[in-house]
């Protein structure tokens, strides 16, 4: 029991949780829109309770309003309610409550329409969200109309305003999401096209490298070759030059691929810079030539891998690595991820990190990831 309540305070206590967003207040303000069909409850002729009745379905509807806000608003970790029924559930409750009132209120009853038109708002594809606030702004006019009500063209003005206002808003974040969408497959052209640069720096180092020396020991065997028989002594000295040469290309071919498969801190360090600019994230990185560390090539591996999740997943305008002999960090002020966990990539780093007797840590939340690799004097 002990235990269930340690993880009911944390939860609460977590502000990554979405209650602790308080976005969703920007939504539950329209609460005081309640005033109008309290007070017109509070003044009818209606017996004491079936004004409580009335009382209690407001104030259920303000609940589920809010719960709603909260949870639609803000899908923190833990919180499962982004799926299409439990989004219809919550608006269904309102519709329901909502027709339950009608016979208490009347006409006052769209005193609630405004938020109704907020609930479709988060829901709704925006086809059906216009149509469904045309269809409410015309109800509060024909229903007082054909029951015999009086229609109140104040209520109606404020749901036309809420309505436009609603799809006016709608329409701009949609097309800021695009914007995002947009910079997004942007941002991962980039780094893939930082990719490709690098792979065709590879290539023309082969290149330049075979190239040349496969050039040369091609004429120097021809030349051996013709000369085997009438000059023996020079033909076995090309023969030799022609090994060295060879022996020579092997090596560059090896300190080539190398790169690759072992990087060095400060190859590593001058490509990242690379990477996150052609990302278009500002590059906070120290000068390769000043870098000195025992665990440079350990350091190499996490600061690729952490600048590769940098480039593709974070968002981020900026990102900070600093490199002392026994740490690195590498930090991003992108969105972050309240969920984030090990992938393969971090995961591979973190064995590697482990088996080499340091540290892996990753945090991120909304203000950014920060990746440290920790390496104490002891580990080393």
């Amino acid at each position: 029991m002990g235990a269930l309540r340690d993880r009911i305070d944390r939860i609460a206590a977590d502000d990554r949780m979405p209650w602790r967003q308080w976005r969703w207040a920007f939504g539950a303000v329209w609460l005081i829109f309640l005033v109008y069909p309290i007070s017109s409850l509070i003044a009818s002729d209606h017996s004491v309770g079936v004004k409580s009745l009335g009382l209690g379905f407001i104030g259920a509807f303000g609940l589920v309003y809010v719960a709603a806000c909260i949870l639609f608003m803000n899908n923190g970790p833990g919180v499962d309610v982004d799926t299409e029924r439990s989004r219809w559930v919550f608006a269904g409750t309102l519709v329901a409550l909502v027709l339950a009132l009608f016979p208490i209120l009347h006409e006052a009853t769209f005193g609630l329409a405004g938020f109704l038109m907020a609930i479709i708002s988060f829901i709704a594809p925006r086809r059906l969200q216009v149509a469904v606030i045309i269809a409410l702004i015309v109800a509060a006019w024909v229903v007082p109309k054909v029951l015999g009500w009086s229609v109140d063209f104040g209520v109606v003005a404020i749901m036309a305003a809420i309505g436009m206002t609603m799809i006016a808003m709608r329409a701009v974040s949609e097309r800021e999401s695009a914007r995002a969408e947009m910079h997004e497959r942007q941002r991962e052209l980039d780094a893939e096209l930082a990719v490709v640069a690098e792979r065709e720096s590879v290539a023309r180092d082969v290149h330049d490298i075979l190239g040349h020396s496969l050039t040369v020991i091609s004429v120097k065997t021809e030349l051996a070759g013709r000369l085997v028989d009438r000059d023996p002594e020079r033909a076995k000295a090309e023969i030799a030059e022609v090994n060295a040469l060879t022996r020579a290309a092997l090596a560059e071919v090896r300190t080539t691929v190398g790169r690759l498969r072992t990087p060095d801190l400060p190859s590593v360090l001058a490509s990242a810079g690379s990477a996150l600019r052609a990302a278009g994230i500002t590059a906070d990185l120290p000068d390769p030539a000043t870098v000195s560390t025992p665990n440079a090539t350990l350091f190499a591996w996490v600061l690729r891998e952490s600048v590769t999740n940098v480039v593709r997943h974070s968002g981020a305008s900026s990102c900070e690595v600093t490199v002392s002999p026994e740490t690195l960090v590498v930090r991003d002020d992108g969105h972050g991820s309240p969920l984030l966990t090990f992938g393969n990539g971090l995961r591979g780093l973190a064995e590697r990190v482990d088996a080499a007797g340091g540290r892996l840590e990753v945090s991120s939340d909304s203000c950014g990831t920060v990746v440290t690799a920790t390496m104490t004097e002891e580990n080393r």
